[in-house]
């Protein structure tokens, strides 16, 4: 499978709006676990990691996401 058409949680699917920080460090875990496919994903994670309270940015520490509907690698970074 390619990188563009690999799955990865769609964690848009439920978002609320009004909790952007929940979505920003969600999104740094898909971008960190899918680093491996693109090389700008890796600044993608750290960019985002900028944007969650400084807690969880100083711990390196992103949100874990839980096993839901997917959508492709391409779609997500659309998204974002």
């Amino acid at each position: 499978v390619s990188c563009d058409k690999m799955n990865v949680i769609n964690i848009f699917a439920d978002h609320k709006r009004g909790n952007n920080t929940e979505i920003f460090c969600k999104a740094a875990t898909i971008a960190q676990e899918t680093k491996s496919c693109h090389r700008y994903l890796g600044g993608i994670y750290y960019n985002l990691l900028s944007l969650v309270p400084e807690t969880r940015a100083r711990d390196k520490k992103p949100c874990p996401v839980a096993p839901g509907s997917t959508t492709s690698l391409k779609n997500f970074l659309k998204e974002l």
